[in-house]
């Protein structure tokens, strides 16, 4: 009885830490800026910019604009939440000239960014993109850019919480074996078999290449030997 009891609370520690282990896979992921477009308005005299970043948890959003101009500090912003979960859109006013360069920065609370910059125009400019970029990327026109692939933070969690309930299943089967449905115990008997026949053939498999390599060796040993 105090086998059981110890083992009880030990299943207990194991399974909390692996529900654990669900709950904060996907949140410990960090994004980092994916793209971002600039477009300012001469008339108006206003920097609209329009960030991609996928946030999967409110630890993860763009934190700050910061806008340069000709090179030198002109504004920042701090943000304590996304437009979206996919991007972050906001309008500065911003006083400038033809020919003016108007850099901007987006940082994650991640401490990842992503920089663009735009040359002003008498009419409506629009962000170049740096000439070492080396993964092509379109620049998103409405705003609803789709997100990063996030299928291996999503893969990893379904695997670990399938691995509880199999763990679960496999303990109180373990501990009660009267009350497993025929089927479950029908199953586990076919599993029990397959794996027996398994390791009888890997054993075999496994004696006849030992056998043969021994015979490998003797005749090499033969021939060296004879000569």
């Amino acid at each position: 009885m105090r086998l059981r009891k110890t083992t009880m609370v030990l299943v207990i520690v194991i399974t909390m830490t692996m529900l654990s282990s669900v709950v904060y896979v996907t949140p410990i992921m960090a994004y980092e800026p994916e793209d971002m477009q600039l477009v300012y308005d001469f008339d108006s005299q206003t920097l609209a910019v329009n960030v991609s970043h996928f946030s999967i948890n409110k630890n993860d959003i763009i934190e700050t604009i910061e806008i340069l101009k000709n090179g030198i500090f002109y504004m920042n912003r701090t943000y304590e939440n996304q437009t979206t979960d996919d991007w972050v859109y906001d309008t500065f006013s911003v006083s400038a000239v033809v020919d003016d360069n108007l850099t901007v920065t987006a940082t994650c609370s991640k401490d990842k960014s992503i920089t663009r910059w735009l040359i002003v125009t008498s009419g409506t400019s629009t962000n170049t993109q740096p000439p070492d970029t080396t993964t092509p990327t379109t620049e998103p026109t409405d705003g609803t850019e789709p997100p990063p692939d996030s299928s291996l933070g999503t893969g990893i969690a379904i695997a670990a919480g399938a691995g509880v309930v199999i763990f679960l299943i496999a303990f109180f089967a373990w501990l009660n074996p009267d009350n497993i449905p025929g089927t479950f115990r029908g199953l586990g008997s076919r599993l029990k078999a397959g794996l027996g026949w398994f390791g009888e053939k890997f054993r075999g498999a496994f004696s006849w290449l030992k056998v043969g390599f021994g015979n490998l060796l003797q005749q090499i040993k033969d021939k060296s030997f004879r000569k």
